[in-house]
């Protein structure tokens, strides 16, 4: 008797011990929910538009276009994910294309820091967040031999 208590408590102990993870949500995406919602800012000739799922299952969706003329000028799919390397991923999709991956550099409360050496440009993609409603995506690398870099100035906006 005494060894079938101790089996029923193993097994009702077992699903609460797996659904911990060991990491205590170090790496976990929800760390980045600041980032989840909808963006965007006017240009020249347009507007960037990016939107970001919730984090769930550990990874989040964004997309993003440049609008301009009434016509879909630029669109990217990405993807914040853990890496096998104890950090985050941003994995980017330019125009449905091959993947390209970054890993994470840097990660604070308000902003994350990605970089792939092995591109130009861009070779690292930040997002840094203030509250309440401010957003900079600032890409940055190499263009022609020079340093180059871009700065996105968003504000929170109402999902379409």
């Amino acid at each position: 008797m005494h060894k079938i208590l101790m089996l029923g408590l193993a097994l009702l102990a077992a699903p609460a011990l797996a659904a911990k993870p060991a990491d205590d949500d170090a790496l976990r995406v929800t760390q980045f929910k600041w980032l989840s919602g909808c963006w965007g800012f006017d240009t020249a000739d347009g507007v960037y538009e990016e939107q970001w799922t919730t984090p769930t299952g550990n990874s989040m969706q964004g997309l993003s276009r440049r609008v301009g003329e009434g016509y879909t000028r630029e669109y990217d799919f990405m993807r914040l994910v853990t890496s096998g390397g104890g950090g985050f991923d941003f994995v980017s999709q330019q125009y449905g294309g091959d993947e390209s991956r970054y890993n994470s550099s840097s990660v604070a409360p308000n902003r994350v820091v990605f970089e792939n050496p092995e591109r130009p440009f861009p070779r690292k993609i930040s997002y840094e967040y203030a509250a309440p409603d401010k957003l900079t995506m600032r890409l940055e690398g190499t263009s022609d031999g020079r340093p180059t870099g871009l700065s996105f100035p968003m504000k929170r906006k109402s999902c379409p």
